[in-house]
């Protein structure tokens, strides 16, 4: 422990996820019924733990990277992790298949919530529906101009009487 290398609070957390992960992969006691890889996972275990212990963060980031070389390089034999890596990758997979699921669902939540939605879906259902809800909006409209045009020529009628003076017309 005393030539522990000094690391960096990033370097400290990325070292604790680190080892944790490999420590949980390649723990000899998920091979106790093969005693060649129980004395390779040993010998693996104990490289992990020797590395957290001497702040050897490259040591666990080779062993991450590539176990299988690691352990080769190291002359303890050669394991088939493709078994682990394959599961690996797999649960990778399931996690963000999951992940976008519930993106999906919430997005589809709140599309269904939307006034945008439910527009669609009686349009859908009753395919005049638009165009007959813009034709009365348009004459609403239109009569609404027509009023004000009326008003305004009465107040510009007033104005006049008001003020001796010719006012402009409105068109």
């Amino acid at each position: 422990m005393e030539n522990k290398r000094e690391l960096s609070e990033a370097e400290a957390d990325e070292m604790g996820a680190l080892w944790r992960k490999l420590v949980k992969l390649y723990h000899p006691d998920r091979f106790a019924n093969d005693p060649k890889k129980l004395e390779t996972y040993e010998k693996l275990t104990g490289a992990i733990n020797h590395a957290r212990d001497t702040g050897d963060l490259a040591t666990l980031r080779e062993i991450a990277n590539d176990p299988d070389g690691f352990i080769f390089r190291k002359g303890w034999g050669n394991l088939d992790f493709r078994d682990d890596q394959q599961i690996a990758q797999l649960r990778r997979l399931w996690e963000s298949l999951e992940m976008e699921i519930v993106r999906v669902l919430e997005s589809t939540n709140r599309l269904r919530e939307s006034a945008e939605y439910e527009l669609a879906q009686l349009v859908e259902k009753q395919p005049g529906l638009l165009d007959t809800v813009a034709a009365k909006r348009i004459a609403a409209l239109e009569a609404e101009l027509a009023e004000l045009k009326t008003k305004a020529e009465r107040l510009a009628t007033e104005i006049e009487e008001l003020t001796g003076e010719p006012t402009t017309s409105i068109g």
